[in-house]
């Protein structure tokens, strides 16, 4: 038998997709790749301010007041540090701006002495432009320990203050953009096949893994997902594909035989589901990362841990309703799409949205198409037990019509 080349493989993989596959494909990919000019990553990051203590003003006594009055523009504080240690704000983020006095002034919950060390660990710019006015005083006699502007540039120093910037991301926003633009590419395909009842969806599917383990690192969040894909998608493909490989089709080998969940085992799916979001969620918001997609919204870090538990419990069924060749794993994707929808969108992270869109109006594709495989294979299999049935009969229905002769 003559060996294929590089020209009639590529013509016979084209030829695999149907027409509506192909658009669809490239629909995504070509949205995907507009997306990342329309919506660039941007990496805003924050600033840590920390004061000399060695430049305040010598007086004794005790500050309690920082007052903003003169600023220009809106600044976010976050975080005040005093001697390293946290100090907690009215708001979660205290937001100073222009002309609106309740902003311009907040009193600490602990005084500062001369002795003391101050930072703000956490805090950002809001308006184009301004000017941030700083200073610490004593709330009931207005003596300051010390009052300064403060220049949100990463390096800038004075003999008060050093600023200096910190990132959301441990690489730059280029490879990040790059690695999205990767896991569209690598899920679109694996969507297809998996659609198409092929096995080699696995084997696409264990980059995908590698992508998105490197997303969660590089963006510092959603480890639930990270340790699943790690301890549990991995291993599964591997599985997955084996166990796919031993189930082919009677009538076309690429094909593999699939099947459906019995109500019970659904009720019992759901219930597990719920059980892992709930407790894993909670374990989840104890975790503390320095820096991250979340790092200045505390609310938001919360909300996407109990989302994140919940991808991750949903993950962990489609793939092992994947593994056993259940149809039902299309509504897991299903669920596991729109809770990925709605955390990239809390993330910012408008590219990996058309991924979502792709998502969802191809498992519509696959559901139908596993469901009419379903039952035409179930019906095939039913006549072929009439016709086995009919084939035992026949005979004894002779013999006996034989003996009534004699």
């Amino acid at each position: 038998m003559q060996r294929k080349g590089f020209k009639q493989r590529a013509k016979d993989l084209w030829n695999y997709f149907s027409t509506y596959e192909k658009i669809w494909f490239l629909s995504i990919l070509v949205i995907a790749i507009a997306f990342t000019f329309i919506f660039p990553e941007t990496d805003d990051g924050y600033f840590t301010v920390t004061f000399d203590k060695t430049a305040y003003a010598t007086a004794e006594g005790s500050y309690d007041t920082l007052v903003f009055e003169g600023t220009t523009g809106e600044f976010t504080l976050k975080t005040v540090k005093i001697n390293g240690e946290t100090v907690k704000l009215p708001y979660a983020e205290f937001s100073i701006e222009e002309g609106v006095p309740d902003t311009l002034k907040v009193k600490l919950p602990v005084a500062v002495t001369k002795d003391d060390e101050i930072a703000f660990t956490e805090c950002w710019q809001d308006s184009d432009e301004g000017e941030w006015h700083v200073a610490l005083v004593n709330g009931e006699s207005g003596a300051a320990l010390f009052e300064t502007t403060v220049d949100l540039t990463d390096g800038v120093s004075s003999s008060l203050y050093t600023a200096e910037e910190k990132s959301d991301y441990i690489v730059p926003v280029v490879v990040i953009t790059i690695c999205y633009l990767l896991d569209v590419v690598l899920n679109i395909s694996c969507e297809l096949l998996i659609s198409k009842q092929s096995k080699w969806n696995f084997i696409v599917s264990l980059g995908v893994e590698v992508v998105e383990i490197l997303v969660c690192i590089f963006c510092a969040y959603r480890f639930a997902t990270m340790a699943t894909t790690l301890l549990f998608w991995i291993p599964c493909d591997i599985i997955s594909f084996v166990m796919w490989n031993r189930h082919p089709d009677e009538q076309k080998e690429e094909v593999t035989i699939v099947k459906k969940l019995t109500p019970m085992q659904d009720v019992l799916i759901v219930l597990g589901i719920i059980v892992w979001t709930v407790g894993v969620g909670y374990l989840l918001t104890f975790i503390e990362v320095e820096g991250g997609i979340f790092a200045t919204n505390s609310t938001l870090k919360n909300i996407a841990c109990y989302l994140d538990a919940c991808a991750s419990a949903v993950g962990i069924a489609n793939g092992l309703l994947i593994l056993f060749r259940y149809r039902e794993q299309w509504i897991a994707w299903y669920i596991s799409a729109i809770i990925e929808t709605v955390i990239n969108i809390m993330a910012g992270q408008w590219i990996l949205l058309v991924l979502k869109a792709g998502y969802l109006t191809n498992t519509t594709y696959g559901y139908i198409k596993w469901t009419q495989y379903i039952r035409q294979h179930n019906a095939a299999i039913a006549n072929k037990q009439n016709v086995q049935t009919e084939a035992t009969t026949e005979p004894a229905v002779a013999a006996t019509n034989t003996a009534d002769k004699q």
